[in-house]
């Protein structure tokens, strides 16, 4: 059944979501879909969280669970969720914790077969839901494509494919993994516990990585399944680097935990090769970001004398050439 004329007409919008649908009669293939619940963690998200309810509602999906848990915004967040109330699950506006706390709290409401969390700045790809639900299997993750964009660069397009996630490549952090297009069985995420709510920027990887070591059943589709938006509050581009310490603790953590002993490999690895070299050189940057040519190079020459295993990763030289020499331009 056709929803987007009942759903409120946003005059200055045109396209998908806001005059564009997807067509319900590409379900009338089977009687019965499995119930996809999806959760939209917000807080202060009011200049996009319309567009991310839109882009799920306006699947048209049939069997659809759909829940807000934003954590008590002071925008214009809750007006626009409730224009949308007829047709959202379950929705609250309270104070929480963080991310990792709302999508938890989302998904002791959840009752379908499929799960996901969709950001309040981000939007689904028309007929994902039908793309996802088409080829799951209980018990099974799905993994697609990621669009990220930036609103006000039209010309920037970067396609992320979610490939290699199995335990051994997540922990060795040689996978590609963007949250977003990965769909899971809700009955795996309930059992594999809660999101750390301790962490701000990793929880997901944290999550995920016992998650696959568990469950190691992944079907790939080719398909661009949800549009990632980059701005200027996103956590993905502004506290990245002075979070990294929340990975490291928790491989350091899982060296002496006895369901990654067959990965002590992957872990010491992926410490000595990739995320000790980057928090150090991180570290490196934000101290020397306004030094002179020849001071940042002395001191990053000097770094590699006190940490001489850089020498051995790609870190090391990559940083050397983008950060240092890039200065002389």
């Amino acid at each position: 059944m056709s929803l987007l004329n009942k759903l409120p007409r946003i005059e200055s919008k045109e396209g998908w979501p806001w005059t564009e649908e997807v067509n319900a009669d590409i379900y009338k293939s089977k009687k019965q879909w499995p119930k996809i619940s999806i959760v939209t963690p917000s807080y202060n998200q009011g200049k996009f969280i319309e567009e991310t309810i839109r882009s799920i509602l306006l699947q048209n999906y049939p069997n659809l669970e759909y829940i807000i848990i934003d954590g008590g915004s002071n925008d214009d967040t809750v007006n626009i969720i409730k224009k949308y109330e007829p047709w959202i699950s379950f929705w609250v506006s309270e104070k929480d914790s963080g991310q990792a706390n709302a999508i938890n709290k989302g998904i002791t409401k959840c009752t379908g077969d499929i799960f996901n969390w969709i950001n309040s700045d981000d939007y689904l790809a028309p007929e994902t839901l039908c793309n996802v639900a088409s080829i799951y299997k209980k018990g099974v993750t799905i993994a697609g494509k990621v669009f990220n964009f930036y609103d006000n660069d039209p010309s920037f397009k970067d396609i992320i494919e979610n490939k290699s996630l199995t335990a051994g490549d997540f922990i060795s952090l040689k996978s590609t993994f963007h949250q977003p297009g990965v769909w899971c069985d809700l009955v795996n995420i309930k059992a594999a516990g809660k999101f750390p709510e301790y962490s701000s920027y990793y929880f997901d990887r944290i999550f995920f990585t016992s998650y696959f070591v568990r469950f190691k059943t992944v079907l790939y589709t080719n398909n661009v399944l949800v549009y990632f938006r980059y701005h200027h509050e996103s956590k993905t581009l502004v506290i990245r680097d002075s979070k990294a310490n929340e990975l490291i603790d928790y491989y350091l953590t899982l060296l002496a935990e006895p369901l990654f002993k067959p990965f002590t490999k992957q872990l010491k690895s992926a410490l000595k090769y990739q995320l000790l070299p980057e928090k150090h050189i991180s570290d490196w940057e934000y101290k020397n970001a306004d030094k002179s040519f020849a001071a940042r190079i002395s001191s990053y020459l000097g770094l590699a004398l006190v940490k001489p295993g850089l020498l051995q990763t790609r870190h090391f030289f990559t940083k050397f050439k983008r950060s240092v020499l890039h200065s002389l331009n």
